[in-house]
């Protein structure tokens, strides 16, 4: 949940919004023209052609972006391992290059984090030619400059890994296999946490068996189930496993749970809408597979349920929106023999149906879109390696994923705290808006009260808005969304808060921009003066000597005075509302404001609206309900300005 107080504090009973003026509305500076509303229709299952890929591939990955916008990077091309990446645009159905990998890989992770970045890592690379590296190397790509930059190192190299975003934002990596020498490898053990605020890694509790070519799912209860795999000393003597395990982020260990009734290595496992897992195909020991199975976190027991059509392995499941599953491709056992079919899974029988042939076999990548289509993209097929289509599961409509009442929440925790939701949390803000049923002003209502709420609430005051009133306080600016999005990912709420809040003040006060300004060579009662007059705490006279003691007695340091700033009242107080506005950019928008329309909403709160709450309201409902807003999940329209009137 929004930690601390979120689920003892009852929804206020919302207020009429006082849009007291046509200018809420007319705020060109802000909003996009308002859209006519569509609803995409669609009357059965299809399949299309969409832009081909600039460069064929396979072995890559896809990471759908907050943008709605595809980022497809690496693989093997043509027998040449790609450090390219490239952009899918929906809209348009046409792929872009964007910023190259620093190193090329194949068979390596992408993992979406909170801050809107993509991490990549490991992989098998090249020394040259035929000449094969596994690789330890890790780098996070940044749709917001289109480049790749260089972060910290796995502690192991390895391939064919797994990597789970956590709920408290960290990455777990676990096992895969390490190259002993040609055609050798070494199955591994070891897992590992990547820390986006420190871009660091740490060790963690290893595996009680080694694999790889495994699954990784994150459940409702927070726990990572992993699941069979390959474990072997040599890539053509293979032990495929049946063994099962648990890891808990609270303990960092793992526990061994029911153990899967087969047997199965390079399969797909799915978090079903009901929290179990479905497993399907795979390789057994050289045996290719068909069978399917159920996972219940309740009882921690595996149950077989419908078998595929076709024996497949390295294919992929994408959960639909109608809670069926959708399976394309793989291989018959031998890379040369490409399965080009698709099935669908039925959530409610446990059976499955055909779903038409495809031009893509093994290796390509399946993303479910924010339209509600699946992408599939690249891999061994018998023409050239760059066919992308599309699968549309033929819903009577395709509404905007944010119109979806636990779609919508999940934005709310990645948006404003920067870490996806707990369960407990996730379920009591949804809940608000869902038990309006069918009434539609009340869902608009509580959709406006509980998305302020992220902001209003503890664990943001005391994470993004404690980072934001750093600028404030010691370089008397506001930061823009790229200094903010750094570091706010650096101050996540959970046990360790105050650990990271110190990590950060420590930190802040090393920085070449804080020190140009405030020189080490500057005596107690200068720091303490600049850093209150930037500030603009002229009235805190007392304040000021007891800092100015504190510092020349070396009972506090220049971190902690700076702290005592930040946290005093009254500048918490009189920078809230600046804060307020520049967040609807920073979290709604994903970008910088524009000077009219952050000063346009600035004057609202603070003199054209009551200080009841309404003018907050007022200025949420025109953000959410924003073309410009709605775009960043969808291309279908929903919502106006028009919403926001009384």
């Amino acid at each position: 949940m929004i930690y601390t107080r979120t689920r003892r504090r009852p929804i206020k009973r919302l207020l009429d919004l006082a849009l007291v003026s046509a200018g809420l509305l007319a705020c060109a500076a802000l909003l996009p023209e308002r859209a006519g509303l569509s609803i995409a229709q669609a009357t059965a299952p299809s399949w299309s052609y969409t832009g081909f890929l600039n460069t064929p591939r396979n072995g890559h990955t896809a990471t759908l972006l907050p943008n709605g916008k595809v980022l497809v990077a690496g693989g093997n091309g043509d027998g040449t391992f790609l450090n390219s990446a490239e952009l899918y645009d929906p809209a348009t159905g046409t792929w872009s290059y964007t910023g190259s990998l620093n190193t090329a890989r194949r068979y390596h992770t992408a993992t979406l984090l909170p801050n809107g970045k993509v991490l990549v890592t490991g992989g098998l690379g090249t020394n040259g030619a035929h000449s094969y590296l596994t690789l330890n190397t890790a780098e996070l790509y940044d749709p917001a400059t289109g480049t790749w930059s260089v972060t910290g190192n796995l502690n192991r190299s390895r391939q064919f890994q797994t990597a789970t975003l956590l709920p408290n934002s960290k990455v777990l990596v676990a096992g895969g296999f390490d190259t002993k020498g040609i055609n050798s490898y070494l199955t591994l053990n070891t897992a590992e946490l990547y820390d986006p605020a420190t871009g660091t890694w740490s060790g963690t509790g290893s595996l009680n068996v080694a694999r790889g070519l495994h699954t990784a799912t994150l459940l409702p209860n927070g726990k990572v189930l992993v699941a069979g795999g390959n474990n072997t000393n040599g890539i053509n003597s293979p032990l495929t496993l049946n063994s099962a395990e648990l890891y808990d982020p609270a303990t960092g260990r793992w526990s061994a749970t029911g153990s899967l009734n087969v047997a199965r290595s390079s399969y797909t496992a799915t978090l079903l809408p009901n929290g179990t897992v479905l497993v399907t195909g795979g390789n057994g020991n050289g045996d290719l597979l068909n069978g399917a199975e159920l996972y219940d976190p309740a009882t921690e027991t595996w149950d077989g349920t419908g078998n595929l059509n076709t024996s497949r392995d390295f294919h992929t499941a994408t959960l639909l929106q109608n809670s069926n599953v959708l399976v394309v491709g793989g291989f018959r056992g031998d890379y040369d023999f490409g399965i080009y079919s698709a099935e669908l899974y039925d959530f409610a029988t446990g059976t499955w149906t055909n779903a038409d042939n495809v031009d893509n076999g093994g290796e390509h990548t399946a993303t479910l879109l924010l339209n509600g289509q699946v992408l599939i993209a690249g891999g061994f097929n018998d023409g050239s390696g760059n066919s992308a289509i599309l699968y549309n599961s033929g819903n009577s409509s395709v509404p905007n994923p944010i119109d979806d009442s636990q779609f919508f929440i999940r934005q709310q925790y990645l948006d404003f705290l920067n870490r996806e939701p707990d369960q407990g949390g996730s379920d009591y803000w949804t809940s608000q808006i869902t038990e309006c049923g069918t009434n539609q002003q009340c869902i608009h209502d509580r959709r406006i009260a509980v998305s302020a709420a992220f902001f209003i609430e503890q664990e943001f005051q005391d994470t993004g808005y404690f980072v934001y009133r750093f600028y404030k306080a010691s370089l008397g600016r506001q930061p823009n969304y790229a200094e903010f999005t750094s570091d706010r990912s650096k101050v996540i709420g959970g046990d360790d808060l105050e650990t990271r809040k110190q990590a950060f003040v420590a930190e802040w006060t090393q920085r070449p921009g804080f020190l140009q300004q405030y020189p080490l060579s500057m005596s107690a009662e200068d720091f303490v003066n600049k850093l209150f007059d930037t500030a603009q705490l002229m009235s805190s006279t007392t304040e000021r000597k007891q800092e100015m003691d504190a510092l020349n007695d070396n009972i506090k340091t220049r971190s902690q005075v700076l702290r005592d700033v930040v946290e005093m009242q009254e500048f918490e107080t009189r920078e809230y509302n600046g804060a307020f506005v520049r967040m609807q950019y920073f979290g709604y928008l994903r970008r910088d404001p524009d000077t009219g329309g952050e000063s346009f909403w600035l004057d609202v709160l603070n003199n054209r609206l009551p200080q009841d709450g309404s003018g907050y309201r007022s200025m949420v409902c025109a953000f959410i309900t924003s073309t410009e807003y709605q775009l960043r999940f969808g291309t279908v329209i929903t919502r106006s300005n028009q919403d926001c009137t009384p």
